[in-house]
Order: structure tokens, then C-alpha cells, then sequence
């Protein structure tokens, strides 16, 4: 744990906040923002300073937090979920992140059941027009078009999305088609029977593994994700159950990895394109219309609930009340588009566009989630 400083005459002065953040993107784009946003922080509490780091990844920084080498962590749900049930009692869940929707989903297509994700899924590949109509030769013109646009509706729960490079751009690379049967859409037995290499994330990501594990699982992939080497020693019975899938690396390599070939199709949050892409001014795709107009949206996941904030258990009110202040002042000082704000870094860093106290019930489901999975992992 922090260490309160101490002035010459002994008394205590400044404590020191260590907060950590997980590696969803590169360490050297995570590390400036945190650096200029520290400076924000500080401003808005009294007897506290805040110093954010990187962890080397999901579980390490998991561990810290369980450990008290940091006093807070910002903890997808999928790694509170985790933590909860196998250290009960060592870490609280302090605030749930809040983002701005994407309009497809928040706005145009709103919901989360099936019939609402398909028909996001064929927005976002411009297969229907705005109010829904299957797209034709006599009414091309009007297909719906979607790079990324943001809602001003806040939401607290995102999705997963399993994407890929479309079969014409493939081809330039030569590459295989994925859409074996040529109808114009892929899907996840396509992607199967095409023996696609899937860029997954750590097992501890929401969006990057476990929801689309069970997307996978409920498709009849009950073997899970495995990498080629182990793909080749299966039976031929447990190859058609298994996904070939490879580690990504951060998103925005994922989102590379898609457009040149690297990897056939990539999992991730809603949406990697245009988080660690489209808005991200260190990638090769900033303001690149490309990296949405070449990509074909596969299956989108069920929802996942908000990042959390998360401390140590013995983390003391004054340290919790802080993070708390500091944290919703910054997501409401400035503008996520407006470079030089707090709020820009916050968005920046997780795409956060607010905080709001949380309770652990608030993640039941997320603990639901976990346990399937550790129950249904490479069955």
C-alpha cells in the first residue's frame, strides 16, 4: 500500500493514490495519457496525489490490486467477477464506468436481444437501410451507414463484436475468402469451416474472450478457443467443436493485424475500430474511414456490464472518497472530443465518459459469466 509522505517536523503531508490500469491498448499510449491526466486529478482533492501506471496485463494487475501493491485498479467486469469469487473480501468495487453508446445500438436499433443484435450486425455492414429494409439494387443508395457514431445517450452496459477484413480487400492480400458459400455474409460456422485464425485476448477479458466464448459455445464450438498447434492433435470429432485462435496482442494491434492480414477475424469491445483506431491519433488508421468500410461485422456479443474501479480492502474512506471525487470531476471537466481536457484523457484511455457509485451486485451477472465459463472452457 501507499505510504503517507511525511514533512520534516513529522507530520504527515500529501498521500500518494496508486492506481493501475490494465493493458487494453499499448502501454506507450496508455502511459502519456495517464501522465496528463494525473495533473487533473490532483487539482480536484486536497491531501492526495495520484500516480497511474500500466500493469504488464490483465491478471497482473488483478493481482496487485489483491495483493495491496496498488490501492485501486480499473478492472473490466469480467476481472471484478474473477476476483470476487476467488479472493472474496480482498477487493471492493468503488464506481462502474459510464460510456457513450454507439448510435446503431443506443439510438437507430436499440437492444440487446437477438433479434436487435442481428439487426445492428446488418446495419453496421450496410445490409439494411435506416429504417430497417433489406438493401437492394433500387435502393442501394439508402444503406445504412456506420463508422463509429456516437450516441449521447450514456450507457452502462457495451457489447462485444467478432469482426473481419471483407473478402474483396482479403483477396488483395491473398487471402482465402471467408464467406464460403458467396451469399454476402459470414458467419461463425464460416468462420469455423474456414479454419480462420481468431484473435482472442486474455482469458480475463469481457469482450475479448468470455462473451465471445459463449457466442462461440452456443454455436455448437463447445471446445472453446485453442491454438493451431493443439487444433492439429484433436480428433477430427473435437475439431469441429474447436476455434483456431491465436493471442492479438492489444486492440489496436488487432485492428492492424485485421486490415493487413495478420489474423482472419479479431474479438474486442464495441467497437475496436473505432476506439483504437478511428479516435486514436498514434494508429495507422486515425480518421480513416477504411477501417470500417473494409471490415465486415460478424456477431455481436450479449451485454457486458461497465468497467469498474475498483480498491483494495483496506484502501480508508479518505483514499476511496478521493478516487470517487476525482474521477466523476475529470469525466465532467472539458469534453471527450475537445484534446487537452480531463474528459478527453478519460475517453482517451477507456473511451469513460463518466462514473457512478457501483455495488457488487451490480456484477451478479458478470459472476454468472465467469463461472460458465469455467465450467464450459475446453469441455
Amino acid at each position: 500500500m501507499s505510504a503517507a509522505l511525511t514533512g520534516c517536523d513529522g507530520s504527515s503531508s500529501t498521500k500518494t493514490i496508486h492506481l493501475q490500469l490494465v493493458p487494453s491498448v499499448d502501454a506507450s499510449k496508455l502511459t502519456p495519457l495517464a501522465d496528463s491526466l494525473v495533473p487533473f486529478l490532483n487539482s480536484y482533492v486536497s491531501g492526495y496525489e495520484f500516480e497511474i501506471d500500466v500493469g504488464a496485463s490483465y491478471s497482473a494487475t488483478t493481482s496487485a490490486l489483491v495483493s495491496g501493491q496498488v490501492d485501486g485498479a480499473f478492472l473490466p467486469a469480467a476481472n471484478y467477477a474473477q476476483v470476487s469469487l476467488e479472493n472474496p473480501g480482498k477487493v471492493d468495487v468503488l464506481l462502474s464506468a459510464a460510456r457513450a453508446g454507439y448510435k446503431v445500438q443506443a439510438d437507430d436499433f436499440p437492444g440487446f436481444t437477438d433479434d436487435a443484435k442481428e439487426t445492428q450486425r446488418k446495419a453496421m455492414n450496410g445490409e439494411i437501410t435506416s429504417s430497417g429494409a433489406a438493401v437492394t439494387s433500387a435502393n442501394a443508395s439508402e444503406a445504412y451507414s456506420y463508422h463509429g457514431e456516437q450516441s449521447t445517450t450514456t450507457v452502462s452496459y457495451y457489447s462485444g463484436v467478432v469482426y473481419c477484413l471483407r473478402d474483396e480487400y482479403r483477396e488483395q492480400l491473398g487471402l482465402t475468402d471467408l464467406d464460403l458459400d458467396h451469399d454476402g455474409t459470414v458467419t461463425l460456422k464460416e468462420v469455423h469451416d474456414s479454419k480462420a485464425i481468431v484473435g482472442i485476448m486474455e482469458t480475463g477479458s469481457s469482450s475479448g474472450y468470455v462473451y465471445p466464448n459463449k457466442l462461440f459455445y452456443d454455436a455448437g464450438y463447445t471446445k472453446g478457443f485453442v491454438d493451431k498447434d493443439t487444433y492439429n492433435s484433436l480428433s477430427d470429432s473435437d475439431k469441429d467443436k474447436a476455434i483456431i485462435s491465436t493471442k492479438q496482442g492489444t486492440y489496436n494491434e488487432a485492428v492492424t493485424k485485421i486490415m493487413d492480414g495478420t489474423i482472419d477475424v479479431t474479438l474486442g469491445y464495441f467497437d475496436t475500430r473505432y476506439g483504437a483506431a478511428y479516435v486514436t491519433d498514434t494508429s495507422a488508421y486515425h480518421n480513416d474511414p477504411a477501417v470500417f468500410d473494409k471490415t465486415y461485422t460478424i456477431a455481436i456479443t450479449d451485454p457486458i456490464m461497465n468497467d469498474t474501479v475498483s480498491v483494495y480492502k483496506d484502501t480508508d474512506d479518505g483514499m476511496r472518497n478521493a478516487i470517487k471525487v476525482a474521477l466523476k470531476a475529470a469525466a465532467a471537466d472539458g469534453d471527450k472530443n475537445t484534446e487537452g481536457t480531463a474528459a478527453y484523457y478519460l475517453y482517451q484511455i477507456y473511451s469513460h465518459t463518466g462514473y457512478k457509485d457501483a455495488s457488487d451486485s451490480d456484477y451478479d451477472k458478470a459472476r454468472e459469466m465467469y463461472t460458465w465459463t469455467q465450467e464450459h472452457t475446453n469441455s
